[in-house]
């Protein structure tokens, strides 16, 4: 427990590094947005500005322009009124305007055009020019008083006291308007240039503090940008590691700190790719947690775990140029780069030595392959796991290489696994029944339900469908699918026939397998339980255990049982030693070699002793010629072999697998056949004892 811990230590240390590594890109870019705010802010707080100051220039431009129109509609105001009041002089005094009446007429007309302008004027002026304006008012009015005595003098033809007045009154008040007329004037002139200057100061003023504006907004927006500029870099540089992080995150399996699936395959391609390049040698190691299941079922998913992450340990103490990955739930691959087949045997050994003292009881399977140029062409990952997948069958806690098996075994490709997957996706198996005979009634027993692939599919048969299913982990999928095709096709048989349905060990043990669930599916095919018998296939059986418990479960629902290709290795034998079964099926190999071989009889006595005590009912399969028919009905023994308890044969002499609806008349034809031999081998047995 000590060493488990310490390893959890480095992954503690990873989790906080991560955490730490995922915190500042987060604290850099929350500065620069903070700096990209205020950034944004500040530029429209100077575009505000300069805008402002804009605004106010136009404004005093316009007020200005205002002023010094208003100044210079009072300077044309005062010009009219000098100009009316030399009219009325002129009417005043002139002697071609008749009588007083006409010329008091002309003079009115003129004043009149005085009391305009001064009303324009008097519009014109601002508020603080009311003193003017009474000054104007009072002079206007004394003088036009001066005129009407004038002109009432003149009307009396008393021009010397006309001219006197004229003298003494309408002159000095003529002249004292003129001389407050031509002040206006001049105050005008004076005040157009006063603030002619001043609105060519206020603009060049202006003009300077929006260029120093602009300056600072720019020198103030650069140095922000600068700024920004320098944490969106760093901010650019945090992310970038976290991408980096993150990337290998996503190619690293978090339990064991190994590389996953993909960055194995993105590895193993490259090197391949090196290795036909430049010609180095190069091995691949498939490697697989014995009897993981049984560790999770006893021991909990936790010491799985542990289990998973020591042995990624001891991968990961390897040589250090060594490359190892986490392809699944308890798989791993090793790469052994530029390494030579006896470096490579010796790295794997060591491997498994010290797995084997680090893992607590636990062992590895390890299938590798030392890659020939030739092999480098073809599926290397098939070759390593056709080596593993040996190590595993042949007792696990084993080292297989390639080229030790390579003439045994056969290597299928990627494309035949999807075919597979296929199969399973879309149900593509239809099938074929056979009978399987009693001999001592020469009736059908039960037909056995022999799935078959569609031929379009290019596969040899059924039995390399079963062995990809078995490498690819899908054996279950597909005898389920092979299973709901068997009860389907339940109807092409004769009224109440027992059906024989294939079944792995390795299916009958599945967590999804419910012996319940099967009962109902069969009643649902309106077929009684006791008419389905489960022909358990002598393949590799792992947990005998679960298979021994579901079995007897599915016996107890009325469903019977039978075991498959009996003789031709010891699993059958180590179910059969304990499991009660209703059938046994011999191996055709068996009874070929029987005939013959001493040993072989003794196997097969011992088979039939074993089905007498337990009460299984014995069917001898592969009866394909005369020869084999005879010896399993040969009750006494033709040649001195006493075969007792072989009750039922199967085979192409008895009838082939047929699709379809069962050929009534061909059976009968095979029955009659199967009754000739039994017969004639009674016959033969009591003619020598008669004898």
């Amino acid at each position: 427990m000590k060493v488990l811990s310490a390893a959890v230590g480095p992954n503690e240390a990873v989790a906080s590094s991560r955490q730490v590594e995922n915190e500042l890109p987060e604290r850099h870019s929350r500065r620069a947005a903070a700096f990209n705010r205020f950034y944004v802010i500040l530029m429209y707080a100077t575009i505000f500005a300069i805008g402002a100051l804009g605004v106010y220039a136009l404004v005093a431009t316009q007020r200005s322009g205002d002023l010094v129109s208003s100044v210079d509609d009072r300077a044309n105001d005062a010009r009219v009124m000098a100009s009316a009041l030399d009219r009325e002089q002129v009417e005043l005094l002139s002697s071609s305007n008749g009588f007083g009446g006409e010329r008091m007429s002309r003079f009115l007309k003129a004043d009149l055009v005085f009391e305009k302008a001064l009303s324009e004027f008097e519009r014109d002026s601002p508020i603080n020019d009311v003193r003017l304006m009474f000054i104007l008012h009072a002079q206007h009015d004394e003088y036009f008083h001066y005129a009407q005595s004038v002109v009432a003098g003149l009307t009396r033809d008393d021009r010397p006291t006309a001219e006197l007045i004229e003298a003494r009154g309408v002159r000095p008040a003529l002249q004292a308007m003129r001389r407050a007329l031509d002040a206006i004037s001049v105050e005008s002139l004076a005040s157009t240039s006063r603030e002619i200057e001043s609105d060519r100061q206020s603009t060049l003023t202006l003009e300077r503090v929006i260029a120093a504006a602009t300056l600072l907004g720019f020198i103030l927006m650069s140095g922000f940008a600068t700024l920004l500029r320098r944490y969106q870099r760093a901010a650019a540089r945090a992310t970038a590691a976290q991408l980096s992080a993150l990337a290998q995150a996503a190619l690293t399996d978090n339990l064991t700190q190994l590389g996953n699936h993909r960055a194995f395959s993105d590895d193993f391609s490259r090197e391949i790719a090196r290795a036909k390049r430049n010609g180095h040698p190069l091995a691949l190691a498939l490697i697989d947690v014995d009897d993981f299941k049984a560790v999770n079922d006893t021991r909990g998913h936790s010491h799985g775990d542990d289990v998973l992450a020591l042995v990624g340990t001891q991968l990961r103490s390897l040589r250090q140029e060594d490359r190892s990955y986490r392809v699944g739930g308890d798989e791993f691959a090793l790469l052994l780069v530029e390494t030579t087949p006896a470096a490579a045997q010796t790295v794997l050994n060591r491997l498994k030595q010290e797995a084997q003292q680090a893992l607590s009881g636990a062992t590895l399977s390890i299938g590798y392959v030392n890659l020939t140029p030739e092999q480098l062409e073809l599926e290397p990952y098939e070759l390593a796991d056709t080596a593993l997948y040996e190590a595993k069958r042949c007792g696990r806690n084993n080292i297989v290489c390639f080229d030790d098996i390579a003439d045994a075994v056969n290597v299928f490709s990627p494309r035949k696994a999807e075919i597979v997957r296929t199969i399973i996706k879309q149900g593509l198996v239809s099938i074929a029944f056979q009978p399987i005979w009693d001999i001592e009634s020469a009736f059908p027993l039960a037909f056995e339900a022999l799935a078959r692939p569609a031929v379009e599919l290019g596969l040899a048969g059924p039995q390399e469908a079963f062995d990809i299913a078995e490498r690819i982990r899908q054996v279950y999928e597909l005898d389920r699918v092979c299973i709901a095709k068997a009860l389907a096709a339940a109807s092409n048989l004769p009224r109440g026939s027992t059906i024989f349905i294939n079944v792995s060990p390795a299916s009958l043990a599945h967590p999804e397998f419910d012996p319940a669930a099967f009962v109902a599916q069969v009643q649902a095919a309106g077929i009684h339980p006791d008419h389905v018998v489960i022909e358990l296939t002598e393949r590799r059986i792992d947990d005998a255990a679960t298979i021994i418990q579901r079995a007897q479960l599915l016996r107890s629902l009325g469903v019977r049982m039978a075991l498959d290709d009996t003789g031709s290795g010891h699993a059958g034998l180590e179910i059969l030693s304990k499991l009660s079964v209703d059938f046994v099926k011999i191996d055709r190999s068996l009874l070929v070699q029987a005939i013959d071989d001493r040993t072989a009889r003794g196997v097969l006595a011992g088979i039939i002793a074993i089905a007498r005590e337990t009460g299984s009912y014995l069917i001898a399969e592969g009866i394909e010629n005369v020869q084999l028919l005879d010896f399993a009905c040969d009750a006494s023994g033709a040649r001195d072999v006493a075969v007792p308890g072989i009750r039922g044969v199967q085979g192409y002499l008895l009838g082939r697998p047929e699709l379809g609806r069962v050929n009534m008349r061909s059976l009968e034809r095979h029955r009659e056949y199967l009754e000739t031999r039994r017969d004639l081998g009674d016959v033969q047995e009591i003619g020598p004892k008669a004898a």
